[in-house]
């Protein structure tokens, strides 16, 4: 599994980093750490029609825990996604959150076995990147095909767009705007062929 920290390996990660240095996590089994902060995104997280932008802070308020193997991360991570809507098109921001659970084992440990298998994360040497963990917890979460009902509203923002059953009360002489391309342009093909 990729760990990839975007930080010299002996480095110290910057304050907005996703990666979290756990050299101040004292080392006896049961101590734990709070990281509380704002951490900025290397890149997108998220699928075409929702994701987290690249450059967008989410907020951590995470636990970190020294256990026998590793280093324990439990908590909630929130941020601001943007949708475009499967079904109307439209476009919107909404407040998303997980709630992580992950092991960062170190090396040489026999947890780090199950690191071939994805059962656990590897720390790099006293450092662990959240990043390859909120792709995976995000992703989990995140709808393939938003919807604007998905997200706590009663219709679709856009009001051109019929029901889910089609219907959409009075639409005579509207064109769904999800398909108003294809409509003007085989209008004008049928328009043609009326002149020929």
């Amino acid at each position: 599994m990729s760990t990839s920290s975007r930080t010299p390996r002996h480095g110290h990660p910057s304050d907005d980093s996703l990666v979290i240095d756990t050299r101040t996590l004292p080392r006896s089994p049961g101590a734990a750490l709070q990281v509380q902060r704002p951490a900025v995104l290397p890149s997108d997280i998220g699928v075409e029609l929702i994701r987290i932008p690249e450059g967008a802070e989410v907020e951590l308020d995470l636990t970190l825990t020294n256990v026998d193997e590793g280093v324990l991360v439990t908590g909630p991570v929130t941020g601001v996604a943007h949708v475009e809507c499967a079904r109307c098109l439209g476009e919107f921001d909404v407040e998303v959150g997980v709630s992580l659970t992950e092991m960062y084992a170190a090396e040489g440990t026999a947890a780090a076995e199950g690191v071939e298998k994805d059962e656990v994360r590897l720390l790099d040497d006293d450092l662990l990147d959240l990043e390859s963990a909120l792709v995976d917890a995000f992703g989990l979460d995140f709808p393939m095909s938003p919807t604007c009902t998905d997200y706590g509203r009663d219709e679709c923002i856009n009001p051109d767009t019929p029901e889910p059953d089609g219907v959409s009360g009075s639409t005579e002489g509207r064109i769904d705007p999800r398909w108003a391309g294809l409509a003007e342009k085989f209008g004008r093909m049928t328009e043609g062929g009326d002149d020929a």
